[in-house]
């Protein structure tokens, strides 16, 4: 479901308290754009959402630290990619935050959880280590990236993005992927951090100084990068015929990427 019109007219209209610091509370919600009500069990009740999950970090944030409200509805269909995707960004990261990462998710594997079962069982040896398949699929990597983009946009923008009017598009690149950004970095940077660096980029925010969120200045273009693991890029475009083709497509090479486990221009 896409916000009504009214929602467009002014972000006034949306933004009905700015005393806490970034937490922007809006009468509608941000991902599908319906009324939401105080309540604490309603699908269409009012909750707090943290744009990065807090299973991404490793100092965990308070509602006061929100960024925005959502309804129950999309906050529980988000927050079934929010954990798991989270956990398994930290898993390779410095300090006691990897650890705990990977303590959760054995925490899941002996309460059976069957995505994590099939993840260790999919393992492979991969340059002296495991390559494990992960428990996603095409389709989800493709509604998450239309979440974290419908999110930014709002906080960058104030309003809330219709995709009556303009389509979402979503790459995905993985931890080879992002392993080969950081050495090409490296190359051209004299042995620079990159995430060093954007860490101490004004313009860029830092989440914990374990995920960052690079926006472009027109807000239509997002990088969403996820410790030193995940990068989805995301795109906002008109809707139109070409633009209508594209996310087929674009949903078609994410699904199959995630089948076959081979590169394409969507699933890197």
């Amino acid at each position: 479901m896409n916000p009504p019109s009214s929602s467009f007219v002014s972000a006034n209209l949306l933004i009905l308290n700015l005393a806490i610091k970034d937490m922007i509370k809006s009468k509608y919600c941000v991902y599908c754009g319906i009324t939401i009500r105080k309540s604490n069990n309603a699908p269409d009740g009012r909750s707090v959402e943290h744009l990065i999950p807090n299973s991404a970090v490793s100092k965990k944030r308070t509602n006061a630290k929100g960024d925005f409200n959502v309804c129950r509805g999309c906050n529980t269909q988000k927050s079934k990619i929010d954990q798991l995707f989270g956990l398994l960004s930290r898993i390779s990261a410095k300090g006691g935050g990897g650890d705990e990462a990977i303590t959760e998710i054995s925490k899941l594997y002996k309460k059976n959880d069957k995505r994590i079962r099939r993840m260790i069982d999919s393992a492979s040896d991969f340059r002296g280590g495991k390559n494990l398949k992960l428990p996603f699929k095409g389709e989800d990597i493709y509604d998450y990236g239309v979440f974290l983009t419908k999110g930014q946009y709002f906080k960058e923008r104030k309003e809330l993005l219709n995709l009556d009017e303009k389509v979402v598009i979503v790459k995905w690149l993985g931890p080879n992927a992002s392993e080969q950004i950081t050495e090409l970095y490296q190359q051209q940077s004299n042995n620079r951090d990159r995430f060093k660096d954007l860490a101490m980029n004004k313009s860029v925010e830092d989440v914990g100084g374990e995920c960052f969120i690079v926006a472009n200045s027109k807000s239509n273009q997002f990088l969403f990068f996820f410790n030193e693991l995940y990068l989805l890029i995301t795109e906002i475009v008109d809707l139109n015929e070409k633009s209508k083709l594209e996310k087929r497509t674009n949903k078609q090479y994410l699904i199959a990427g995630f089948t076959n486990g081979k590169p394409n221009k969507y699933c890197i």
